[in-house]
Order: C-alpha cells, then sequence, then structure tokens
C-alpha cells in the first residue's frame, strides 16, 4: 500500500504495521506522460483459515490474473519467505508479464540484495527487476515510467484527474479503519 501510494502521488490506500489489513482490491491511477496506469492493491496472499481470509486471497489471484502486467512485491528483510514461496509458485499459473519489486533496500545494507535478486529471478521468469524504497521514493520513478511503457495501447479508462476508484464514502471507511489500527 505504501508503494502505490508513492507510485499514484496520493494517499489511495491505507497503510499500517498490521499484517493484512488491506481487505478489499483498491485501483490506484496516474498518468505518466499519455499513458493513464491503474495500480491494483489486492489483499496479501496468505495461508487463509477463516472465510473472509479464503474471499481475500482469492480476490487477490483474480486480480493478478486480469491485469497486463504483475508486480511481485519482496520485502528486502524477509526475502523469500513461506509467503512469498506460495506467491511464486501461484505466479507460475498466471500468463502475464511479471516485474520483480524489490522494497524497502533501504533496510539491508546493499549486499545482501544480490543474492536475493538472484534467488527470486531463478525461481520466477521476471522481465526485469526493480529496487525500490516506497518510504523513501527511491527507485520509484523508474518503476513507474517502466510499467508505463510495458502497458498496452488503450482509452482512458478514468477520468485525467481521479486518483483511486474508491467512492468518497468508501475512502473515509478506509482511513477510519486505518486510525483503528
Amino acid at each position: 500500500s505504501t508503494l502505490l501510494n508513492r507510485l499514484v502521488g496520493a494517499k489511495v490506500s491505507i497503510v499500517t504495521p498490521k499484517a493484512q489489513t488491506t481487505r478489499r482490491r483498491v485501483i490506484g491511477i496516474t498518468v505518466v506522460d499519455r499513458c493513464q496506469v491503474m495500480f491494483v492493491d489486492t489483499p496479501g496472499i496468505f495461508a487463509p483459515s477463516r472465510r473472509l481470509d479464503r474471499a481475500m486471497v482469492k480476490a487477490a489471484w483474480g486480480a493478478a490474473g486480469d491485469a497486463d502486467l504483475v508486480l511481485m512485491l519482496l520485502a528486502a528483510r524477509k526475502g523469500i519467505d513461506r509467503e512469498a514461496e506460495a506467491v511464486i509458485q501461484g505466479l507460475a499459473d498466471i500468463r502475464r508479464p511479471i516485474l520483480l519489486v524489490i522494497n524497502k533496500i533501504d533496510l539491508v545494507p546493499p549486499q545482501k540484495l544480490l543474492p536475493l535478486i538472484d534467488e527470486a529471478n531463478r525461481r520466477l521468469s521476471c522481465a526485469a527487476t526493480y529496487l525500490v524504497s516506497a518510504a523513501k521514493g527511491d527507485g520509484c520513478e523508474d518503476l513507474l515510467k517502466a510499467v508505463a511503457s510495458r502497458l498496452p495501447e488503450g482509452p482512458f479508462l478514468y477520468p485525467e484527474d481521479q486518483l483511486s476508484d474508491l467512492s468518497n464514502r468508501a475512502m473515509a471507511a478506509e482511513m477510519t479503519r486505518e486510525q483503528i489500527f
């Protein structure tokens, strides 16, 4: 969600330290040159135990299957943990170009990044790899331009000044949820 907000240039998705806070799909919209880019922030993919959890994970996989391009986001500190491994395995069935995005690069020494990049690219066929710090903005502009350059041509689907698909009411509800966490 932090990365989505950074790429869109506005707060469109809530950010909390608690895992699995995103419960619904949020589309963040931005324009790069003459390209409208829509990022879909989904609930995380994890081993669900309750019905709500299963519905959230199913929605996340559905969004990946509908996308023109998939961003596989790894936290630099966590690397390829059990949850990341499950995502990598699931992405094998998604027939979309994948960009590997390693986030939070500011929190680890640079020498730890190369083994992670090698391991992730060995396990997953990625079109390109990007190193970013969503919190600080490092690498985000390059990622945004790369995403825009890889999207198919088509008409704008939203008004040029619209930042999200959420209504004002839904956005207010999400911001209230953020304060609770």
